[in-house]
C-alpha cells in the first residue's frame, strides 16, 4: 500500500529488563536494516515494493520507522496510554507479558489499557500452554485486536506482528479519519439542508414565517384533534386596506418598509402581555402569506371571544399612522376568523373559511373582522358559479340592453336616454347590476362589457333615429363608464374604432361616470375624460349624494351634468333635509354652469318639487320604466303615449305662481 512515512509507535509492556534490551535489539536501527526481512514484509505485508527493496513500477516505498516506548509495569503502562491519547500520539501495538511479579499482570493492564485506547493492537507475550489462552480469550473477548506471540520468540515473528498490526492501526487512523470526515460533512449537509427548510419557510421580507410553513403548522393542529384535542384554534387572515394606494403613490420601496412596519405590529399584537392576560391562548404566530396578506395562528384557545378580542386588536393597532417617507400614512386592515375543530379535516380548508370571512370583512365595509360560518362558504360557491355564468354570457353575448327616457322639464321633451345592461342568469332570473357590475370589475371583464355595451347601444339607437323624422333625432345617449375603462391607455383608439364601425356621432353620446370615481388619483383616467371631451364626447356624474361626494367634479373635470342620485330624489317631497340639500345642489350646479339630471322620479310632488328648483331634467317610472329597443322608438316616435310628458306639458302650459315659500319645500301637502 502506498503510504506516507508513518512512525509506528510500540509499547513495550514487561517487568524484566532483558524483555526490553531484547526489543530494542529487535526494533533498533540496525535490525530495520535487515534486508531479509525487509523482502518479507515488502512481498507479503506492504504492497508496492518487490523483493529486495528494489522499486516496483518505478514507486519507492519508504522503510517501516517503529518508536519503541518501554514500560516496567502495568500501572507505568497505563500512565503512558494516557498521556499518549491526551497528545495526540497513541500507540499502534502493545506488547504486554502475560506475567508480571509485581503490580497488575498482562490481562489486568490490557483491560485497563482498552478502556483508555480501545484502538491499540495487543499482543499477548506468554511462555504457558495453549489451554491458558483459551482463558485469556474468555477475559478479554474474541477479537481481531488480541495476538498470541509465545516465548521464546523469533525477531522475525516480532518484526512481523510489529508491522502488519502497526499497519492495521494506521489504516483504521486514516480509515476513522475519513469516517470523522464524511460525518462532518454529513454534519454540514444537514446544517445546510437545515438552513434551506428553514428559507423555504421564511418570507425574505419580513423575516416571518411563510405559506409553506403554515400549511404544515395548520396540518399539526389538525392531527392534534383528529387525535382529542379538546380546545380550538383559529387561524386570522388579515388583508390590508388601501395598500396599493400606497404602493402606486410612494414606490414599492415604501410598500415593502409598510409591510415591515405592519409585521412589527403584529407581532406586538401578538405577543402584547396585556393581551395574555386577558386571552387564555397557549401559542400565537404571525406568518405572512405574500403580498399584504398576514396570518396570525392561535392555539389552544379557551373561549372562542379571545380570538375576536385579538382580531379587533390588530384592527385598532393597524390603523393607526405609520411613518414612511417623511410622512405619515395610514392604511386599515380587514380580519377573518375561521375555527379549527374536530371537524376540520384540510390544513387549505381552514385557510380558506378564514380568507372567506377576511372578504366578507372587507365588504361590509372594511376595518371589519368577521367570523368564518358555512353559509359564507356557500356565497362563494354562488359567486364562484355566477361568475362563470358571467364568462359564459359575455362569451356568447347574451345580455340584454334597455334604455330609459330622461325628459327635459322646461320643454316636456326627451332629450335624452341612458343605456341600462340587463343579465337573466342560465336559470332564467335577472341578476342586479349593482352585483354583476362590481363582479365584472372585479374579476377584469368589465373593460368587454363596456365595449359590448357601447357597441351595441350605438347600433340600436343609430337604427332608432334612422327610422325617426329629422324632428324627433335631437336626443343623446348617456353610457355608464367604468373607472377601469377610463384607466385604460387604450380605451379611446378602441372607442374610435366602434365609432368607425356603427357610424354613430359622437356629439350623442354621454358617458356617465360613477362619482366614488376620483380622477384626481389616475392621471390616466383624467387625461382620457380630457380628450373626450375635446373630442365631442360629454362627461357627466353618475348618482350624485349616493356616495362621499365631492364638489371639486363641478370645477376640476369637464362635468356637463350632474345627476342626482334616486336615493335623494325618492324623499325630497317628504324629507325637508334631503329637499334643501337636493335644492342646494341643483344651485351650485347652474352657478357652476352644469346641467341637473334627477334620477328616480316617481310621483308628481317629486316632479313639482324639481321644476320648483329649477331642475333640468328628469328619469323615472314616472315616465317611463326602462324599454326595449321598440318601445323606445314608439316613444320617441309620439311622445305624447307617456302619461308623465302630457302632464308635464300641462304645467308648462300653465306658469307656477312662485310664493315666498316658493323656493322651499311646501309642508303642506294640499299646496302642492
Amino acid at each position: 500500500m502506498n503510504s506516507a512515512p508513518f512512525a509506528r509507535r510500540i509499547l513495550i509492556v514487561d517487568d524484566q529488563q532483558q524483555i526490553h534490551d531484547t526489543f530494542e535489539r529487535v526494533f533498533g536501527e540496525k535490525a530495520q536494516e535487515d534486508h531479509s526481512l525487509s523482502d518479507f514484509e515488502s512481498k507479503y505485508l506492504m504492497p508496492g515494493k518487490s523483493p529486495s527493496g528494489g522499486p516496483h513500477h518505478d514507486s519507492v516505498e519508504p522503510k517501516p520507522t517503529y518508536v519503541i516506548t518501554h514500560a516496567n509495569s502495568g500501572e507505568h503502562a497505563i500512565e503512558l496510554v494516557q498521556n499518549s491519547v491526551a497528545t495526540g500520539k497513541s500507540y499502534s501495538v502493545a506488547f504486554v507479558d502475560m506475567r508480571m511479579h509485581t503490580g497488575m499482570d498482562g490481562l489486568e493492564t490490557i483491560e485497563a489499557i482498552w478502556k483508555i485506547d480501545p484502538g491499540i493492537q495487543m499482543v499477548v507475550c506468554t511462555a504457558f500452554s495453549d489451554h491458558v489462552w483459551e482463558h485469556v480469550l474468555d477475559r478479554l473477548g474474541r477479537n481481531d485486536r488480541l495476538l498470541l506471540l509465545k516465548k521464546p520468540f523469533e525477531p522475525d515473528e516480532a518484526r512481523q506482528l510489529a508491522l502488519a498490526l502497526s499497519e492495521k492501526s494506521r489504516l483504521e487512523t486514516i480509515q476513522n479519519a475519513r469516517v470523522d470526515d464524511l460525518g462532518r460533512e454529513v454534519e454540514r449537509r444537514r446544517g445546510a439542508e437545515e438552513s434551506m427548510r428553514a428559507m423555504a419557510h421564511r418570507d425574505a421580507l419580513t423575516q416571518l414565517p411563510n405559506r409553506p410553513y403554515l400549511i404544515e403548522k395548520l396540518t399539526a393542529i389538525i392531527d392534534r384533534h383528529q387525535n382529542g384535542n379538546l380546545l380550538m384554534d383559529a387561524v386570522l387572515f388579515l388583508d390590508l386596506d388601501n395598500f396599493k394606494i400606497i404602493n402606486d403613490s410612494l414606490g414599492h420601496n415604501a410598500g415593502d418598509e409598510l409591510l415591515n412596519q405592519v409585521a412589527s405590529r403584529l407581532k406586538e399584537c401578538v405577543r402584547d402581555q396585556d393581551t395574555a392576560e386577558r386571552c387564555q391562548i397557549a401559542n400565537r404566530e404571525t406568518i405572512r402569506l405574500g403580498g399584504d396578506e398576514f396570518v396570525v395562528v392561535l392555539e389552544q384557545i379557551v373561549d372562542a371571544e379571545d380570538a375576536v378580542a385579538v382580531a379587533n386588536r390588530i384592527v385598532q393597532r393597524i390603523s393607526e399612522p405609520f411613518q414612511l417617507c417623511g410622512r405619515l400614512v395610514t392604511v386599515g386592515a380587514s380580519v377573518g376568523i375561521a375555527y379549527i375543530g374536530d371537524t376540520t379535516t384540510d390544513a387549505h380548508v381552514a385557510l380558506r373559511n378564514a380568507d372567506t370571512a377576511m372578504y366578507r370583512a372587507k365588504n361590509a365595509g372594511k376595518g371589519r373582522v368577521a367570523v368564518f360560518d358555512r353559509s359564507m362558504h356557500a356565497d362563494i360557491v354562488r359567486r364562484m358559479e355566477l361568475e362563470n355564468q358571467f364568462r359564459r354570457a359575455l362569451d356568447n353575448e347574451v345580455f340584454e340592453l334597455n334604455y330609459q327616457p330622461i325628459i327635459n322639464l322646461k320643454d316636456a321633451t326627451v332629450q335624452g336616454i341612458e343605456v341600462l345592461l340587463r343579465w337573466r342568469n342560465e336559470d332564467g332570473v335577472y341578476v342586479s347590476p349593482s352585483e354583476f357590475i362590481p363582479m365584472a370589475e372585479e374579476i377584469g371583464l368589465i373593460g368587454r362589457v363596456g365595449e359590448w355595451v357601447l357597441e351595441q347601444s350605438m347600433k340600436a339607437f343609430t337604427d332608432i333615429l334612422d327610422r325617426l323624422p329629422p324632428q324627433r333625432r335631437g336626443v343623446y345617449m348617456g353610457v355608464n363608464t367604468s373607472r377601469r375603462q377610463l384607466s385604460d391607455p387604450h380605451f379611446m383608439q378602441r372607442l374610435e374604432q366602434i365609432f368607425a364601425r356603427t357610424g354613430f356621432e359622437r356629439h350623442r353620446l354621454k358617458l356617465e361616470i360613477n362619482e366614488s370615481f376620483n380622477p384626481r388619483q389616475d392621471k390616466q383616467a383624467l387625461q382620457t375624460m380630457l380628450t373626450l371631451h375635446d373630442s365631442g364626447v360629454g362627461i357627466q356624474i353618475d348618482d350624485f349624494g349616493k356616495g362621499q361626494s365631492s364638489l371639486t367634479c363641478f370645477q376640476s373635470y369637464p362635468i356637463e351634468a350632474v345627476k342626482i342620485d334616486r336615493s335623494f330624489t325618492a324623499s325630497i317631497a317628504k324629507d325637508h333635509s334631503h329637499a334643501v340639500i337636493a335644492q342646494a345642489i341643483v344651485q351650485l350646479a347652474h352657478h357652476l354652469c352644469s346641467k341637473i339630471v334627477a334620477e328616480g322620479v316617481e310621483s308628481r310632488e317629486q316632479l313639482d318639487c324639481l321644476r320648483r328648483w329649477g331642475c333640468d331634467a328628469a328619469q323615472g317610472y314616472f315616465f317611463s320604466s326602462p324599454l326595449s329597443a321598440e318601445q323606445l322608438f314608439e316613444l320617441l316616435s309620439d311622445p305624447m303615449k307617456c302619461d308623465g310628458i302630457r302632464l308635464l306639458r300641462q304645467q308648462i302650459a300653465t306658469p307656477i305662481l312662485f310664493t315666498q315659500q316658493a323656493n322651499v319645500i311646501m309642508t303642506n301637502e294640499s299646496s302642492l
